[in-house]
């Protein structure tokens, strides 16, 4: 289970059972805010990416960053992740998405390091407040 929602103000609550599924629905998350307009090509994308952090709620604030620039710079709407390492201080893998023709605004990055935590339900969540 991974979700999102996005809050009026900048903010992005996500929830997931799982470390990758919290990414992936931050992901999810921050392009629903973007508003990307999507070309009606059935052409996937992916980007490669490999991070590295001190914890795991820099590794979440990095990884926001590199997507956004990501999806800005190649015009690019991301909707999943393809994982080939996730641990709390680096995540490798690649963006899948598909070509945008625009964006509603500009993809941003996270303003600061989110806290990361277990829910009452041993949920992963967070809320991560977009620049």
């Amino acid at each position: 289970m991974k979700e999102f929602q996005v809050v009026d103000g900048g903010s992005i609550r996500v929830r997931a059972t799982t470390r990758a599924g919290l990414v992936t629905a931050a992901l999810q998350g921050l392009m629903a805010d973007a508003g990307p307009r999507t070309s009606e090509l059935d052409v996937k994308s992916e980007r490669s990416f490999a991070l590295s952090a001190a914890d795991f709620g820099t590794l979440l604030k990095d990884f926001l960053a590199a997507a956004a620039k990501s999806a800005a710079a190649n015009k690019e709407a991301y909707e999943d992740v393809r994982f080939t390492l996730i641990t709390d201080k680096k995540a490798e893998g690649a963006f899948v998405g598909r070509p945008a023709e625009g964006f509603r605004t500009p993809p941003r990055e996270a303003k600061s390091r989110p806290e990361v935590a277990r829910n009452e339900h041993n949920e992963w969540e967070t809320t991560v407040t977009l620049a």
